[in-house]
């Protein structure tokens, strides 16, 4: 007998807000809860988890594996996975050969990764942003990743 109640596969998370165990749950029974966020589920992500998780996404959802870039692009990691992020394309440095993996993410960069790894995984998609909503601080979204952005939304996956 216990009189403590568990609620989702809290097994896989845990910390996280009650708005979003639905959707992690989902994650957890696909296998898409990577080891370096299991327990920080209200902290943010960095460059270098995220990059972790869409590597696994893309495995998951195409069978296929890729091997990391070598040489390697960047001075500050030599994770393999944000290598096999670099490149499927997925993921770029943030310039001087480096890709500040401890550094966090935001809206854009997180739109742009899933993105990009959308691109790779399904190359025929339709990627119009036709239809999708503006947001209303849309002028300070960087160029390079306004369309991410608006794609992204457009398929409902983030918002403002």
């Amino acid at each position: 007998y216990s009189n403590i109640a568990t609620v989702g596969n809290t097994a896989y998370y845990s910390g996280a807000s009650d708005w979003a165990t639905q959707e992690l749950d989902k994650a957890a029974e696909y296998g898409l809860i990577i080891p370096s966020i299991k327990d920080k589920m209200r902290e943010p992500i960095t460059r270098e988890e995220f990059a972790e998780l869409v590597v696994l996404l893309y495995g998951k959802t195409t069978g296929k594996t890729v091997e990391p870039q070598s040489p390697n692009p960047f001075t500050d990691t030599n994770n393999p996975e944000v290598l096999k992020a670099y490149k499927l394309g997925i993921v770029d440095g943030v310039g001087n050969k480096k890709f500040a993996p401890k550094a966090l993410t935001n809206r854009e960069q997180v739109a742009t990764m899933l993105s990009r790894a959308v691109r790779v995984m399904v190359p025929d998609a339709d990627f119009s942003t036709e239809g999708a909503p503006t947001f209303s601080d849309e002028k300070y979204i960087s160029d390079w990743a306004l369309e991410h952005v608006k794609f992204m939304s457009k398929l409902g996956i983030i918002n403002g």
